[in-house]
């Protein structure tokens, strides 16, 4: 009965806007995040394709590393050959002094020797704390590796000849 009454008839307009103001509201709402979803996405694609078109740098190639060994001849192939006198008789072993580790190279310890074509000397630095690992002519400081025998390092110290053994 109250929709015959007028004051039941302004209930009901009153209902009716109250309800439609509330879907306004809502409608509102939803546009402005589906405004800002489309935004996001909008971005995200402008990255994407600028990522995949304007900053992508051609890849560069790694040069080809071949594990094999070539050798160079010394003389150029036009100069004649020439039979190349024995090394061992042209070169004098230079005198060895045996001076204690302790007494000179109390800082050198020699941890190992590695035999093969090349051999090659672990030579510890105590007051560095440094390991070198080192082959025949190396140098660190002021010492060169003269010589590496299987159980011995020769070291030139300003023309002075040192062994440091294991």
């Amino acid at each position: 009965m109250t929709e015959s009454t007028p004051e039941g008839k302004l209930l009901n307009l009153i209902r009716n806007d109250q309800s439609k103001s509330k879907i306004g509201k809502d409608l509102k709402i939803f546009t402005k995040i589906n405004i800002i979803l489309i935004g996001i996405i909008g971005v995200v694609a402008i990255i994407f394709i600028a990522d995949v078109f304007i900053f992508k740098e051609k890849p560069v190639e790694a040069p080809v590393v071949a594990d094999i060994q070539v050798k160079v001849p010394e003389t150029p192939p036009q100069a004649p050959k020439i039979q190349p006198e024995p090394i061992a008789e042209k070169i004098e072993e230079a005198p060895v002094k045996k001076i204690s580790r302790e007494k000179i190279l109390g800082n050198l310890n020699l941890l190992g020797i590695i035999i093969g074509d090349n051999n090659q000397a672990i030579i510890e630095d105590k007051t560095l704390k440094k390991t070198y690992f080192l082959y025949k002519g190396d140098s660190f400081g002021d010492l060169k590796v003269y010589d590496i025998k299987e159980s011995a390092v020769i070291l030139d110290y300003k023309g002075e000849k040192i062994e440091l053994n294991i």
